[in-house]
């Protein structure tokens, strides 16, 4: 299962930069300019510069992905979620497995908001940015929280691996001459 949660996750970004009005078509009409939801926070001045910039092409074709962005937290939190759930194989319930789908509950919010803004564009509302602003930084800190604990879990189960199979070494019985 974990593999082809793996395999849709990069069918995912393929589609994501790839697909019409995806990420490769907006920096290519924008002349270079990234996304708003790959910042770790936004404000007005920013996002009204980054619109303009965009040109209408660009703010058609970021309408266009945003559809892909509210499909694409859903794989990449099942996929965390996985790989937590794999790595801490939990008898009970855990957490720390959930801890991606905060980043998921985040994304959606940030997304919602930011898509609001790009249809208000250019009378955008200062509050609706600070809370697209605030959710991406809540995005962000849970998705690097996600992959703390993925590593955290790794060493972990090695550790645990390495002491159930530890072989004790007998004492030195060669006598010296």
């Amino acid at each position: 299962m974990l593999s082809l949660l793996f395999i849709a996750w990069i069918a995912m970004n393929l589609w994501m930069y790839y697909g019409v009005g995806g990420m490769n078509d907006i920096s290519r009409v924008s002349e270079g300019h990234s996304l708003p939801d790959l910042s770790l926070s936004q404000n007005i001045t920013k996002l009204k510069t980054l619109m303009t910039d965009y040109g209408s092409q660009g703010r058609l074709y970021y309408i266009k992905y945003q559809f892909r962005d509210f499909i694409y937290p859903l794989v990449y939190g099942a996929l965390l979620m996985g790989l937590l759930y794999r790595l801490i194989k939990p008898i009970s319930f855990n957490v720390w497995v959930f801890v991606p789908w905060i980043a998921v509950f985040f994304d959606y919010i940030e997304n919602y908001f930011l898509r609001i803004s790009f249809y208000d564009y250019p009378n955008l509302v200062p509050y609706k940015v600070q809370i697209a602003s605030l959710a991406s930084s809540l995005k962000w800190f849970f998705i690097f929280f996600s992959f703390l604990l993925i590593i955290i879990a790794y060493f972990n189960r090695r550790r645990r691996y390495i002491n159930k199979h530890k072989v004790n070494n007998p004492p030195n019985t060669y006598v010296n001459m």
